[in-house]
């Protein structure tokens, strides 16, 4: 059995050997060069662009100015700022050229005349809608309200009432590699590499803008150096690149550079939370009512952000009354949208830093205090109807409670000899398996070999090595002698992609149910080579046995028999198929949940150690528990980044201020510590592969630990991320 073993990656022998193929990497003929010129202020109105000096430099074909497109939730100037101008990277003019140093030559030859227009830059000052940002339109572009209970009259009948201001600073995804697309013009039909997440919905949004200039696209996924969520959604260089291909009759390329992907890269995060809550003096919570404002930059498409973490405000703990009430603000930023955890690291933060502050109000233990509060059985349906699936949280707790104490104790000695340090505890449930479906086909080819091709479309997770696992299993091959392929709208016909934590549950169950379909279509096909009937015939160890007869055939042998004979006829009832395709969907989704204990050291300049870190997850089966093992660490690792170093900031005027790695810090290996995860697999999911995702969840359980730490460490209260070191300095 692979399932549950700790196998290595087998997608990683041609990254580490350099031969991965990343878009940069792929060169084809007579290419054009995409370069950008993008806005240098906020907000201004737009009346002309001179690109006539470009024109005239050796090597540019051609300058695309005023191409806007009608795109769902984004402004009337997308892709290009043609009459305004909404933020500093916005894309006002491309110039397309032989050589990509031209083509940045030709953009100093640019300039647009524009009339400045007072900038919003925040969310207070947006609220009050006395300068719009957005081409006139409401700066409150997005109200909706959650109830569940009588939150209010809760409330205020509670003996204790806290009220608390939380904030979650905007960062930016830093994905190892930029965006990039290159697109291959053939005529009526245009094939794009693209570094995306999800090759089927670029396929999709793409011809929904071109399809009357374009009969089909194909999208192929090349090698993708990091996504975390932000190469899922359309860009306006996505859109520029094959509007310019179109309308040259030449294939293009763009790959951003690094000042450029940050200017432009979807944001994330960046929400602000008024929050109150009502307890008994036992610690007992009664309701909680949040305000969450969400910052949503120039565009209107993540307001989903603040609607997950609203709907999740309860987090895992027993509240039957609560209100939260959304506000999706517009500002002249660079717009918002997912980033690993996607709205569930922000409601983790609100309801773990409430939990810690209710503790030292009541004078509490923080574990205690969460205990008396924390969900009993599953499933259990939350105030605003989300269903949590399956689980022991309290069992759990109890386990996470023991390393709590331990650091507990070693901290204390820590202090006793005038360090800093302090211990934090976080207990998360998440949502994930967002779908709605997803899709696999499994063939066994002519060598015996089984090929199997996933929708999902996987970026390093290693999910391939996962479903491969899955796969072997199922029809009891060697894992050797399964390959897993994605990343191509040509080789399956409708698929989604991988994001949200959804690739193993969902293309892991399409998987084995094509698998155990085409098990059934060998049967067949053997029955027919050995004249039995099915029914005789038991399937072992990638064999068909005949028990009576003693007679077996491999799988090879069956692949061989089925298409080896070039001329002839087909004598057999069998149907000739060596192919299985299924989808699988979920009527719910999966609910993974976790503690994280970090113990914390701050120095006397503000720099915060990790001097150790446990994290404990209970996500179903664990396929492979180092694929699951190292998304985890990686997700601490991001949530320490975003707890103490990673702000995107902007000045008063909406000037960006953190526009390169020097200005916008990520953690490094020296940043880095030891860590140690252990799991369970209690809390199962509904399906044939009870497994659920593990991918965002240490993100959301990290900053809530981080922070409590650092609070303790320091003796105040933090109600903000990131934490700068100026702040945590004693002097």
């Amino acid at each position: 059995m692979y399932i549950g073993q700790r196998v290595k990656r087998k997608e990683d022998f041609r990254l580490i050997t350099g031969n991965g193929r990343y878009i940069d990497d792929i060169q084809i003929n007579n290419v054009l060069y995409l370069s950008i010129l993008r806005s240098n202020v906020p907000h201004a109105k737009v009346k002309k662009v001179n690109y006539e000096d470009a024109m005239k430099l050796s090597g540019v074909v051609n300058v695309v100015t005023g191409l806007n497109l009608n795109v769902d939730n984004r402004p009337r100037n997308f892709p290009m700022g043609k009459d305004e101008v909404l933020y500093v990277g916005q894309p006002v003019a491309a110039v397309l050229s032989t050589d990509r140093y031209v083509g940045y030559d030709a953009l100093d030859l640019i300039t647009f005349d524009y009339e400045e227009l007072t900038p919003v830059v925040d969310i207070e000052q947006a609220m009050t809608n006395k300068v719009k940002a957005v081409e006139g339109r409401d700066n409150l572009a997005y109200k909706r309200t959650y109830r569940g209970g009588e939150p209010e009259s809760a409330y205020n009948k509670s003996e204790v009432k806290l009220e608390q201001e939380i904030e979650i600073g905007r960062v930016y995804p830093s994905a190892m590699e930029p965006r990039g697309l290159l697109v291959e013009y053939q005529g009526d039909r245009l094939t794009v590499y693209a570094s995306t997440q999800s090759p089927h919905y670029m396929r999709s949004f793409l011809l929904n803008a071109f399809s009357d200039m374009v009969r089909d696209i194909r999208v192929i996924q090349a090698d993708v150096g990091g996504a975390f969520g932000s190469k899922l959604f359309p860009y306006p260089e996505d859109y520029i690149a094959v509007y310019s291909s179109l309308v040259t009759r030449r294939s293009v390329k763009v790959v951003l550079p690094r000042r450029e992907d940050i200017l432009s890269t979807y944001h994330a995060r960046d929400q602000k939370h008024r929050v109150r809550v009502g307890a008994n003096r036992d610690g007992r919570v009664n309701a909680i009512i949040d305000d969450v404002f969400i910052d949503l930059g120039a565009a209107w498409h993540g307001t989903y952000l603040a609607d997950i973490a609203a709907t999740l405000i309860t987090g895992p703990y027993d509240i039957r009354n609560a209100l939260a009430n959304v506000f999706g603000v517009l500002t002249n930023k660079v717009p918002l949208d997912q980033y690993r955890g996607a709205g569930r690291p922000e409601a983790a933060f609100v309801y773990e830093r409430v939990m810690d502050i209710l503790a030292d109000e009541l004078k509490m233990d923080p574990v205690e205090l969460r205990k008396k509060n924390v969900i009993q059985s599953t499933p259990y349906v939350n105030p605003f109807g989300l269903k949590y699936d399956s689980g022991n949280y309290i069992n759990l707790l109890n386990n996470a409670e023991k390393f709590y104490s331990q650091m507990e104790d070693r901290a204390r000695k820590l202090r006793e000899k005038g360090k800093r340090v302090g211990v934090g505890i976080s207990f998360y449930v998440e949502q994930n398996n967002f779908g709605p479906w997803e899709s696999a086909s499994v063939r066994l080819l002519s060598n015996g070999k089984i090929e199997v091709i996933i929708g999902a479309a996987p970026h390093g997770q290693g999910t391939g090595t996962g479903i491969a696992q899955v796969v072997a299993d199922e029809l009891g091959v060697n894992l050797d002698d399964v390959d897993v392929i994605w990343g191509d709208t040509d080789k399956i016909s409708n698929a989604f992609g991988t994001y949200g934590s959804r690739s193993l549950t969902l293309a892991g169950n399409a998987a084995l149910l094509a698998a155990r379909k085409l098990r059934e279509n060998v049967l067949r096909l053997a029955a027919s080579f050995m004249k039995s009937d099915v029914e005789e015939l038991q399937y072992k160890e990638g064999k068909i046995v005949n028990p009576k007869s003693s007679r077996e055939m491999t799988l090879k042998e069956i692949a061989r028999r089925t298409t080896g004979d070039l001329g002839g006829i087909w004598k057999y009832k069998a149907e000739p198929l060596l192919e299985a395709t299924a989808s699988f969907g979920m009527d719910n989704f999966t609910f993974p949940y976790g503690s994280h204990i970090a113990m914390v050291e701050v120095d006397d300049t503000g720099k915060v150690t990790i001097l150790e870190y446990v994290a404990l997850d209970d996500i179903g089966v664990v396929v492979n528990p180092m694929l699951a093992e190292g998304q985890v660490f990686g997700g601490i690792i991001q949530g320490f980044g975003e707890s103490h170093l990673e702000e995107v900031i902007y000045d008063e005027s909406g000037n960006p201020l953190t526009v390169s790695l020097g200005d916008y810090a990520i953690p490094t290996a020296v940043e880095s510590f030891n860590m140690k995860w252990i799991y369970s697999e209690e809390g199962k999911a509904n399906s044939p592969l009870p497994a659920k995702g593990i991918g965002e969840g240490a993100t959301i359980g990290a900053p809530p630990a981080i922070i409590r730490g650092i609070e303790r460490a320091t003796g105040k209260r933090r109600t903000k991320i990131p934490l700068r070191m100026e702040d945590l300095s004693p002097y």
